[in-house]
């Protein structure tokens, strides 16, 4: 008989992803749901229960995983220290899954976990490999590529919508997987709900497989296609810049931006997913007219506030 997942713990419920999964998971229907926060008084839709722990503390990481089937790390944070905790904290407590915070680019791509941004994401998932191999919990993994409403919305893709402003990484046309946040939460509880299907397996999703010159002609036509300036950065000069200033502590939003363009521009660091878990997970390809859709939809929303 396939072991059934109830009871479920998220941590890093109100980040940009986080609050995805926890949408799902409740709209799922099935699961019992609890939200580990730092913070007293933080507030949760109903029939959401939520324990303040201290994510230093592995007594208390311990107690609040007691009875759990499930931990959902949504963390996404670049130091591994909190996720290798929550891990320890949920093999001891007994925890039958663990959802580890991937969901990004495929781990395959060693060049790319080697970047100093992404050795942390490595440490994890080699943390947890390492405990399931001794058959101490089980887990499943989720690739999504880049998140392409929060890179439309955040101008991360160097297609910034307001201004008209394309500033190609390279020539832009290197493929590449991107997901929007609400199909990657949908893909965990449906991952959760098929507990033996997805035992021990990383799992790949897409919404679009697209250049970002693909996304940007995307744009235009949703938008209009005058008055686009476009420019090409050379990412190798950014890569090289990047890393001379992460060795010197510099992490900043210009730093890491270029160092992840940099793996999606680059051959060897990403790529387009041969195979993909989308109708396992429940995730919907994306067509050209909802692509469009989406951009004139986050148009209209940065139009009317500020920027």
């Amino acid at each position: 008989m396939s072991r059934q997942i109830k009871n479920v713990v998220i941590a890093g419920a109100t980040g940009n992803l986080g609050s995805h999964i926890l949408t799902a998971l409740i709209s799922h229907g099935s699961f019992n749901i609890t939200v580990l926060t730092r913070k007293t008084g933080a507030t949760f839709p109903a029939g959401v229960s939520a324990k303040v722990v201290n994510f230093s503390s592995p007594a208390e990481l311990g107690l609040a995983l007691q009875g759990q089937d499930a931990v959902v790390d949504a963390i996404l944070s670049p130091d591994p220290t909190v996720s290798i905790g929550l891990i320890d904290a949920a093999v001891a407590a007994g925890v039958y899954r663990y959802i580890a915070p991937e969901f990004t680019i495929h781990p395959k791509y060693d060049k790319t976990r080697s970047l100093p941004i992404f050795r942390g994401k490595a440490q994890i998932y080699d943390h947890l490999q390492k405990v399931a191999n001794d058959q101490k919990i089980t887990w499943t993994a989720i690739s999504n590529g880049a998140f392409l409403d929060w890179c439309l919305r955040s101008g991360f893709l160097n297609i910034d919508l307001i201004k008209k402003k394309i500033v190609l990484m390279n020539d832009g046309t290197r493929v590449f997987p991107l997901t929007v946040l609400p199909a990657v939460g949908t893909a965990v509880p449906n991952a959760l709900a098929q507990a033996e299907k997805t035992k021990n397996m990383h799992c790949s999703i897409y919404g679009v497989q697209k250049s970002q010159k693909e996304i940007a002609d995307l744009a235009k036509e949703a938008l209009g296609s005058d008055g686009w300036d476009v420019e090409s950065q050379d990412m190798e000069k950014a890569f090289e810049e990047a890393l001379s200033a992460t060795a010197i502590g510099n992490y900043s939003w210009t730093v890491v931006g270029d160092l992840i363009r940099y793996s999606l521009a680059t051959p060897g660091y990403n790529g387009q997913f041969e195979q993909n878990d989308n109708d396992l997970l429940g995730v919907r390809p994306m067509s050209d007219e909802q692509v469009k859709a989406l951009i004139k939809e986050i148009f209209d929303e940065l139009k009317s506030g500020p920027h």
